[in-house]
């Protein structure tokens, strides 16, 4: 690792159980190769062992990263939670969530690229970091507190530390849990709330005093200089776009004109795309896109707040929420459960806007109550409690599809799965990473431009399309067979790796998702965001590397340490690439981005099955299993996972 820059240096090791921490030289985890945020946690797991342990058990680490470039003026003030997921459906896997505000810094600040948390205290504690010094200390008087006043509580007993902590559904176990950090910055996909509390761990309270070495630090201001004087992070969508809510035109005007009080965003960051709101008699806090999620039912400014500011206080995750009105509201405008199933099953009133007596409100809140409570099946996340309301009712053919469509992988909700780019990228994770691979939108018609009268989406969708050799267009949508726009398989695989490095890159380094999309930074051939990212690594770290080097290896090399964890932990083959078969079975219905036409889709499954081929091929893995094969790894310097793998005979095979 670089003298010079970058890394901070240290991972924290905390162990609830005997109360004990420790620190381990960054070195150890060979950051030049796997950089931080999400690199650094696949191997810090991998060194680990790869434990195949429950969600809930003592010995599941929470593990916490930062990146060589977060803390540094940018948009980076990024970090990355990995652990065995609850959440995760059908099987727990090992899986990640991003999260971002002042947090993500402060770690580096005190010394730390990364913290892990093993073990289970005996009683409510929360950690507090100050530099050095690292403390297990009572949460007795934090428990049963929701997250904003958990975070002001802490603060007041510790000026100046940033708080990084669960709420009430967390305590429960709500499989669903997130973690907040200030009131618009939440890892919310994993249900790593619910990991916090089965260790007893209400927050993490974090201030450090450290500075940051940076390798060449004229070099990279005057990079960032010439980015603002650009104008690439003064103006445009990607800085403006969370500034309004992701909801009807009411709401929207109500919001904006009555209640919103300044933009901001996460530490450090020249974007400040998210707004503050404050609504009296219901709350204050920043909101971004998922945390419009009930606009999507209802056109209404007060019902729509009250879910946001509920669920973010109480923790929950709103991606998940979202599924779960999609699902409730379709079983009760069309009368899936009869009146007594309803009731039989404790699910809350249904609202008047399906059809029933409650107000919004009264549903939200009632809703919220259920998934707290840990004997409600609520409480097991969406996938969870729906199918286990299929295996008590025996049947529901219905019902059952619109689970599948709604929960199509890994027990979470979809997200624009209709692009076949991301259907097969999230057919290979272990989430839906629609979240942070929004290349996928850029070459889809879908960029930024759709947000600028100036721009024509399409043609930007070409443009760089063709400069990155990847297909583009609307046709990479899964449009059903005999539709006027074909949909074209052949070179998805292509777009996919494009796509998975970019992932990689943006959270390992950190660079947060709206400030590293394809037609950023885009002035070719003296600049594109691979070179953007490239340089900045080689200016804050003091490594030389290219693009190409970072793109295709180090990139490349992430995306196989969290397959070769697949494979050793969860025993990862081809069968389980998939999607549900509602998806492949069905014509459904998604909503492109940009323009939020509602488009029918269905996935061709034996064409899915012949690109996953080519995918395979192109990834060096071999197709019976989709495992790695030695030559691939080897190449990209893994010679130790190789070993590992080949030991246990799960290596591709020729």
């Amino acid at each position: 690792m670089s003298e010079t820059g970058g890394w901070a240096g240290k991972v924290l090791h905390v162990d609830l159980t005997e109360k004990r921490n420790s620190t381990i030289p960054t070195q150890q985890y060979e950051p030049e190769k796997y950089l931080g945020g999400m690199g650094l946690n696949f191997k810090i797991f991998w060194e680990l062992g790869c434990p195949k342990v429950e969600a809930f058990d003592p010995e599941n680490p929470l593990i916490i990263a930062s990146g060589p470039l977060t803390g540094l003026p940018g948009p980076f003030s990024r970090a990355e939670v990995c652990s065995i997921s609850p959440q995760a459906y059908p099987d727990e896997l090992f899986t990640y969530s991003g999260f971002g505000g002042k947090w993500p810094s402060e770690l580096k600040y005190a010394g730390y690229d990364a913290v892990v948390v093993v073990g289970k205290s005996d009683e409510p504690v929360y950690i507090s970091i100050h530099d050095d010094r690292v403390e297990i200390l009572s949460a007795d008087h934090l428990w049963g507190l929701d997250t904003h006043e958990t975070q002001r509580v802490v603060m007041r007993e510790d000026p100046g530390a940033s708080v990084l902590c669960m709420g009430p559904a967390g305590e429960n176990l709500s499989r669903n849990a997130s973690i907040a950090n200030e009131t618009g910055s939440t890892a919310g996909q994993g249900g790593f709330g619910a990991v916090m509390g089965s260790k007893n761990l209400k927050a993490i309270a974090i201030r450090g005093t450290g500075s940051l070495r940076i390798a060449r630090p004229e070099t990279f201001m005057q990079f960032i200089f010439e980015r603002k004087a650009m104008g690439e992070w003064l103006e445009g969508a990607s800085q403006i776009w969370g500034r309004e809510p992701l909801a009807g035109e009411e709401t929207t005007t109500e919001m904006v004109t009555k209640y919103r009080k300044k933009f901001g965003g996460c530490f450090a960051c020249p974007y400040q795309c998210q707004a503050f709101y404050d609504m009296p008699g219901v709350g204050r806090g920043q909101a971004l896109c998922a945390s419009w999620g009930w606009a999507h039912q209802h056109d209404d400014a007060r019902s729509t707040w009250q879910a946001q500011i509920l669920s973010q206080k109480t923790g929950i995750n709103q991606f998940d929420l979202i599924g779960i009105w999609q699902v409730l509201k379709a079983i009760a405008e069309e009368k899936m459960l009869t009146e007594q199933q309803w009731e039989h099953l404790r699910l809350p009133p249904v609202p008047k806007i399906w059809g029933g007596t409650a107000s919004d409100e009264e549903f939200n809140e009632m809703l919220m109550q259920c998934i707290t409570n840990p004997d409600h099946p609520l409480s097991q996340g969406g996938a969870r409690a729906f199918a286990k309301i299929l295996d008590d009712l025996g049947n529901g053919k219905r019902l059952k599809q619109q689970v599948q469509l709604t929960y199509p992988a890994y027990g979470q909700a979809s997200h624009y799965f209709g692009w076949l780019t991301l259907a097969l990228h999230v057919a290979m994770d272990t989430r839906d990473s629609g979240d942070s691979t929004d290349a996928v939108l850029s070459f889809g018609d879908a960029n930024v431009a759709c947000f600028d009268e100036d721009r024509d989406a399409v043609e930007v969708s070409r443009i760089i399309g063709d400069y990155f050799d990847v297909p583009h267009g609307i046709k990479t949508y899964a449009h059903p067979k005999g539709s006027e726009v074909e949909a074209v398989y052949e070179g998805i695989e292509r777009q996919t790796v494009f796509t998975h490095r970019e992932h990689c890159l943006k959270n390992s380094l950190t660079v947060c998702n709206f400030a590293f999309l394809p037609d950023q930074y885009f002035n070719p051939p003296e600049m594109d965001y691979r070179i953007f990212a490239a340089k900045m690594l080689s200016a804050a770290t003091g490594m030389e590397i290219d693009a190409e080097t970072l793109w295709e290896k180090v990139g490349d090399r992430i995306w196989n340490l969290q397959r070769a964890i697949m494979i050793k932990r969860e025993g990862r083959t081809r069968a389980d690439d998939t999607l549900s078969d509602a998806l492949f079975d069905t014509i459904w219905f998604d909503r492109h981005p940009g323009t939020y036409e509602v488009l029918e889709t269905q996935f061709d499954r034996e064409e899915f099955e012949v690109l996953k081929d080519r995918y395979y091929e192109m990834c060096g893995w071999d197709a019976r299993h989709g495992w790695p094969f030695r030559e691939t790894l080897e190449a990209l310097d893994m010679i130790d996972v190789a070993e590992v793998l080949a030991e246990e005979g799960l290596l591709g095979k020729g």
